[in-house]
């Protein structure tokens, strides 16, 4: 009988969400952007991926790939072909971002670093191409992500400096991409980019290295995922 019960528990056991999780760059020499402490924002999304990770997988509902564990990682394409074998129900990328004007300054003596005190934020990108469906599903993801993000204190980028690059969606903090970024509209599996702050702006660059932080965002990540998964399985 106990093996009976344990087989029908695990009938019953919710599948788990299986998110490949991309730490943005890494590509060859492709190291992003520079952020005001002069450091590169490869470097910066991984250890906020290796972070995710670890509060997604604590909560037993998500099963987490990550797209590189190191400073170099593979191409674009060879990530896409691993979320694929890997059976992803979400493809998220992580990325900072960097707008409008910008004055140097010199966090330490010779170094000379970008900074900005406009435009704070977090901003979702989601590409409308393709079909209907996957567009639904990568909408749905986004807003999702953005809701989840604000209810928790995170303040949303109003689109300022975007230009015709992102064009504002009806959610605050949801933009459809110009740019056609292959992370975005090549994936079979709903994708966003979640540029996750102006990182040009010292304290709020600060707030994200600290892990209260990190954890919020990786809670409110995850809460977004569940209701977005949710949703499309219930419509399966």
């Amino acid at each position: 009988m106990p093996g009976v019960l344990l087989l029908a528990l695990l009938a019953v056991a919710p599948a788990k969400t299986r998110v490949y999780l991309d730490a943005g760059h890494g590509a060859g020499t492709n190291t992003g952007a520079r952020t005001v402490h002069c450091t590169d924002e490869a470097d910066f999304v991984l250890a906020l991926a290796k972070d995710v990770k670890q509060v997604l997988e604590r909560t037993g509902r998500f099963d987490v790939r990550l797209s590189r564990r190191t400073a170099k990682g593979p191409s674009y394409r060879r990530r896409l072909a691993a979320a694929e074998r890997f059976g992803a129900d979400v493809l998220v990328s992580l990325h900072v971002d960097t707008r409008g004007d910008f004055e140097w300054h010199e966090p330490k003596p010779g170094q000379r670093c970008p900074v900005s005190r406009e435009q704070p934020g977090f901003a979702i990108l989601v590409s409308d191409e393709g079909g209907a469906k996957i567009v639904d599903a990568r909408r749905r993801l986004a807003r999702a992500v953005a809701k989840k993000m604000s209810g928790a204190g995170f303040v949303a980028y109003d689109g300022y400096d975007y230009g015709g690059l992102y064009l504002n969606d009806t959610v605050d903090g949801v933009f459809i991409d110009r740019r056609r970024l292959f992370m975005l509209r090549r994936p079979s599996m709903p994708s966003v980019i979640v540029e996750t702050h102006h990182a040009l702006i010292e304290a709020e660059h600060e707030r994200w290295k600290r892990p209260a932080h990190r954890i919020a965002f990786a809670r409110a990540l995850g809460a977004a995922l569940q209701e977005a998964v949710g949703a499309a399985r219930s419509t399966e």
